[in-house]
């Protein structure tokens, strides 16, 4: 029996619609500073800022004519991260693809899911409200799907949240299994661990939020392949998350920059042995290269000379070898 939810929070309230690209990356700019605006006036009035400070809403590209199936991201957690993430789609694949950014910015913070579901056995409510909301926020993001092409691609945005998805995905082929059928889920963690897998890189650095952590997102999988890896302390792991939370999703670049200097400079005194960054946070390329503008020179140095790996970026880019595979085939 499918379970009747509300989607009152899932509704967006606007919703923006470009027809080239070079409308949508123009109109991005001024997205982000609405983002701001909306930061800066939630600041100002001594709240915290968190991902639901912002509204839902709807960003497609939707050109005349297409070759490729339609992308689905689903974002909002946090809403900057999704629109680099909108913006790397675009670039990628230029006009030849409709690209839906679904900015679901009210879901419930998924670090913190975690952290009880590890703690209390009574959180397994909240895990529930999640997964079930999850898997509205899906549906309610392919309504903006206009093209009756397929498979639609889908890839979520948010590390933390790829802990929910086996539970999303069973919820998916069990209540709406015609829906789960045209839907092909990329997954961040599947897409990274194929590109260390056919690199040379043996070692990476993980950092993420505390809920990626605790869920062993990319540990786990990482344990399985037998590939080693390397973690922050428990203290840097705080002050990392200052940076994620306080800073990046705050639209604070002055904490997002102290905080992630501050990590940095103290991880580099250890001298950890690890030859590559997994940035398993949405947020971290951002705070990345914020920091490649402003922090020490030593931190600067570091941050341009390691392999960053992207997971957004890799998955994108599997989408578009799938495509060039298949067009391979068909000659």
């Amino acid at each position: 029996m499918k379970q009747k939810i509300s989607c009152t929070s899932l509704k967006p309230k606007y919703h923006y619609c470009y027809e080239n690209v070079e409308q949508a990356m123009t109109a991005m700019e001024k997205y982000r500073q609405q983002l701001c605006v909306i930061a800066h006036e939630k600041r100002r009035q001594g709240e915290v800022i968190a991902d639901q400070s912002y509204p839902v809403e709807v960003i497609a590209l939707r050109p005349k004519q297409i070759r490729l199936p339609p992308l689905l991201l689903l974002g909002g957690m946090g809403p900057l991260a999704g629109t680099i993430a909108f913006e790397q789609a675009c670039q990628m694949f230029q006009d030849n693809r409709e690209i839906v950014l679904f900015q679901a910015c009210s879901l419930p913070d998924r670090t913190a899911i975690i952290e009880q579901t590890t703690r209390i056995l009574s959180a397994f409510s909240q895990e529930h409200q999640i997964v079930v909301m999850l898997e509205t926020a899906i549906r309610e993001g392919l309504h903006y799907i206009y093209s009756i092409s397929k498979p639609v691609q889908v890839i979520v945005l948010c590390n933390t949240a790829h802990y929910f998805f086996p539970k999303v995905w069973h919820r998916l082929q069990l209540n709406y299994p015609k829906i789960a059928d045209k839907l092909q889920w990329v997954s961040l963690i599947e897409s990274v661990m194929y590109h260390l897998q056919t690199s040379n890189l043996c070692q990476p650095l993980i950092l993420g939020t505390s809920g990626t952590r605790l869920g062993h997102i990319y540990s786990q999988p990482l344990q399985q392949a037998n590939i080693a890896y390397v973690e922050p302390s428990k203290m840097l792991q705080l002050t990392l998350m200052e940076g994620i939370y306080q800073g990046v999703k705050a639209f604070d670049r002055d904490i997002a920059c102290q905080a992630g200097e501050k990590f940095f400079v103290q991880m580099l005194k250890t001298q950890p042995d690890f030859d590559c960054i997994i940035a398993g946070c949405s947020e971290i390329p951002c705070l990345f290269e914020w920091l490649k503008a402003t922090s020490v020179d030593k931190v600067k140095q570091f941050l341009s000379q390691i392999e960053i790996i992207d997971p957004v970026q890799i998955a994108l880019q599997c989408t578009a070898q799938s495509f060039e595979i298949v067009e391979a085939i068909l000659g």
